[in-house]
């Protein structure tokens, strides 16, 4: 293990006075490593980094540690802390550039600013290693936008994205498209029938995600020979826990893996120009449409949003402060309830909540002003419809636009939504 700091207690001190202030500020941390491997060859690919607080004290576990720097409101100092420590250890025991270093991190850290001791621990250590910030399922569920704000800033650096806990929050599992993780983590208890009511849901959308993207499916937990076949059932082609090694310091040699961990293909940051309409139209030109087929093809897709039997994503631009199936604003709610998520984009959004969704005003020069567009984005669904009104110069009334059920795309057009409504402050 590797200590930035260690306290030197006095004789008959036992650290019970210690405080979390103390702790954080005098970068008390240590890290242990377990290894991540390859099922088929248990090949070493890679390493966890797990932080742990002074040993004997209130802070010694995880949970203890952070539960009390987030009372205290130091959570993203010690979370940068424990990035920091896990760096340095990297970097002093010589890691191969090849191999991996999966990092918890909280989506609320990227992006602070770094103080002086820790920010040349990070810079040392960039680009020395394949880096892969691990978010949790909840995170994403619980702050959507900073979450997927931070996995445009990790790929920014060049870094994979890990997405742990898949299946402790089921309805996280129709934000997976825009968390696009290089790699899924799921536990081997996840097939026991009595502990997880959601397995097969969640494996349908894990399994979905690793066909379309080429992921890589990592089972956790595994203790045991058994537990190992479980893994491969699972469709886990790299596996972490005891059978293969428990937390501790890393070796002082490591051999650069054979075969490295890839990345899949991210999807590009959300650009201002871009804009529902612009992206559903790229390929195909726009199709006419009267006001009552646009509205009968949108109330599909609302009414599909309660008969999709797994998590979904709604989004939509609505400058009219109607549904585009003509439905006045107020039926949001009952629209959305089914939803995971709901994000709604207004010239001027109504004076009262409507629960559950997300409103943002749009900008007066956002593009979107003049669109209108239904997004439905889930594991194994996904369409978007977009339209204007028709432009000037072409036979006046109805409007032109485009259904399509790319995957690819409606993420993109999602995304360009989800980004403004995370500007607009929510």
């Amino acid at each position: 293990m590797v200590v930035l700091f260690q306290r030197r207690f006095a004789p008959g001190d036992d650290g019970a006075d210690l405080t979390i202030e103390e702790l954080v500020r005098g970068r008390m941390v240590a890290t242990q490593f377990q290894p991540v491997v390859r099922l088929d060859t248990r090949e070493v690919v890679g390493y966890e980094a797990l932080v742990r607080g002074p040993a004997g004290t209130a802070f010694e576990t995880p949970a203890q540690m952070f539960a009390a720097a987030e009372a205290a409101g130091l959570t993203w100092e010690l979370d940068l802390v424990a990035v920091a420590s896990a760096f340095t250890a990297a970097v002093e025991a010589g890691l191969p550039p090849q191999m991996s270093l999966f990092i918890n991190v909280d989506p609320t850290t990227l992006g602070r600013p770094l103080p002086d001791d820790l920010a040349r621990a990070l810079v040392g250590a960039h680009g020395r290693f394949k880096v892969f910030l691990e978010f949790s399922e909840q995170a994403l569920l619980d702050d959507p936008h900073a979450t997927v704000a931070s996995i445009d800033k990790a790929r920014a650096s060049g870094w994979g994205v890990s997405l742990d806990h898949i299946g402790v929050a089921p309805p996280a599992l129709a934000l997976m498209p825009f968390a696009r993780p290089d790699v899924t983590k799921i536990d081997v208890s996840l097939v026991h029938r009595d502990t997880h009511p959601h397995a097969a849901q969640v494996m349908n959308a894990v399994t979905a995600h690793a066909e379309r993207t080429k992921a890589s499916i990592l089972a956790v937990g595994i203790e045991s020979e058994g537990q190992l076949r479980t893994a491969r059932s699972l469709g886990a082609v790299l596996g972490q826990g005891y059978l293969f090694g428990a937390p501790g310091a890393l070796p002082p040699t490591s051999s650069p893996p054979a075969n490295p961990l890839p990345l899949i293909e991210p999807l590009p940051p959300a650009k201002f120009a871009e804009t529902p309409f612009r992206l559903a139209t790229a390929a195909e030109p726009a199709l006419p449409a009267s006001e009552s087929m646009l509205a009968a093809l949108a109330a599909h897709l609302e009414r599909r949003v309660a008969a999709d039997p797994d998590p979904i994503m709604f989004l939509a631009c609505l400058p009219g402060n109607k549904l585009l199936s003509g439905a006045p604003l107020t039926e949001l709610e009952s629209v959305t309830a089914g939803a995971s998520y709901a994000g709604v984009l207004l010239r001027r959004p109504p004076g009262q909540r409507i629960r559950g969704v997300h409103l943002a005003a749009m900008e007066r020069d956002d593009p979107l002003q003049d669109e209108l567009c239904v997004i439905l984005i889930g594991p194994h669904y996904a369409a978007l419809l977009a339209a204007q009104e028709r432009l000037p110069g072409r036979p006046a009334g109805g409007y032109e636009y485009r259904l399509l059920y790319d995957r690819m795309t409606v993420a993109r057009a999602a995304r360009v939504i989800l980004h403004r409504i995370r500007a607009a402050g929510h």
